[in-house]
């Protein structure tokens, strides 16, 4: 279904072998943004997944920091705390797609077997907080483990206050 409006690329937690639960990150890459068939797509998503939940979000006019600049579906399956899915598809340029991709590269070679453990141990004691994705996100925790050498949930939690 995406091949038909760009280049999907699977990203995130999955590719980077770290995937605590069902969340996708799809990268499709378009030669250029039209929002005919942005919108399109998202018809075809609740055609095919029947989602519960669709949220849109236009980083080409927002440039929220720390978010790609593209066009967003973040498309829910049910309740992703009870195990349903939750697909992230960002609607990218090739330059910016690259430029996402290649932090993935950059991140899958700094992990160790160790620091995948410790990733994945903080990661499912965090997933459910209510303050994950507002206040930090997984991001956080690849940083902490891989740059500051956190290894422990309360070691984490300690980074965030400070």
């Amino acid at each position: 279904m995406l091949k038909k409006y760009g280049t999907p690329h699977i990203s995130g937690s999955y590719d980077l072998n770290l995937m605590t639960w069902r969340d996708l990150d799809i990268y499709l890459e378009v030669k250029e943004f039209s929002k005919k068939d942005f919108f399109l797509l998202g018809a075809d998503i609740e055609t095919t997944l029947q989602p519960v939940k669709m949220h849109f979000r236009n980083e080409l006019i927002a440039k929220t920091d720390g978010l790609p600049i593209g066009l967003y579906w973040g498309v829910y399956l049910g309740n992703e705390r009870d195990g349903a899915w939750k697909i992230d598809i960002w609607c990218v340029d090739s330059n910016e797609c690259g430029r996402l991709l290649n932090f993935c590269v950059v991140l899958k070679e700094k992990i160790t077997a160790e620091s995948a453990i410790d990733i994945m141990t903080i990661k499912s004691q965090c997933w459910t907080d209510p303050q994950y994705r507002r206040t930090y996100t997984s991001s956080d925790i690849y940083t902490a483990v891989l740059e500051k050498g956190i290894r422990t949930i309360d070691d984490f939690r300690k980074t965030l206050l400070t």
